[in-house]
């Protein structure tokens, strides 16, 4: 995932790596040198002090980029823009698709709005978000069939930002894609 997400960020912002140490150990070491921006790709569940720390970090300006996994899919994690379902959506699996989805248009009030939507890229997994008022506000890019790829919240001056698929290829060939750069440095403007 690291290298997906160094290569994409690689051409428009400073990259610091949190490898060869924990998360907790890197995201630790990433507030104390206040970066404006911490991507996280599958961390599950953190401690309940990190969390807190990270929690008001976002609320002082700070963006967190989620990126999903098995691990924050079947973490109990409130670091997220909307509420997810457990488990997630994989081909062949239980709530399943038959074949691969593609990305729909980006509505006129995403960030993404204006980008040339890539025909090429399709999700075969996904973490689910529960269905509730507020999901269609903090929704930037869906799928094919309606259900969210990218969701966000402000919170504070801060926002959270999750996409709802791996930073790498396991669930989708979006990481692979110019439209993933494009994406990241939308939101890293």
């Amino acid at each position: 995932s690291t290298f997906y997400l160094s290569r994409a960020l690689g051409p428009f912002a400073d990259v610091r790596l949190g490898e060869r140490t924990s998360p907790a150990v890197a995201i630790g070491q990433f507030l104390d040198q206040k970066v404006p921006m911490i991507a996280l790709a599958d961390v599950g569940t953190l401690a309940p002090e990190l969390r807190e720390r990270l929690r008001t970090w976002v609320q002082q300006g700070g963006v967190l980029v989620r990126f999903a996994g098995p691990r924050l899919a079947a973490a109990d994690d409130d670091l997220v823009p909307v509420k997810l379902r457990r488990g997630g959506r994989i081909l062949g699996g239980s709530l399943s698709w038959e074949q691969p989805q593609q990305l729909n248009a980006f509505a006129r009030e995403s960030p993404f709005f204006g980008m040339t939507v890539p025909t090429d890229v399709t999700v075969s997994r996904q973490v689910l978000a529960e269905p509730d008022a507020a999901l269609t506000e903090r929704t930037w890019a869906t799928l094919a069939d309606g259900t969210p790829l990218v969701t966000a919240v402000k919170r504070g001056k801060g926002m959270i930002v999750l996409f709802h698929v791996t930073a790498d290829t396991r669930w989708s060939d979006l990481p692979l894609s110019g439209a993933f750069v494009d994406m990241l440095r939308r939101i890293a403007a």
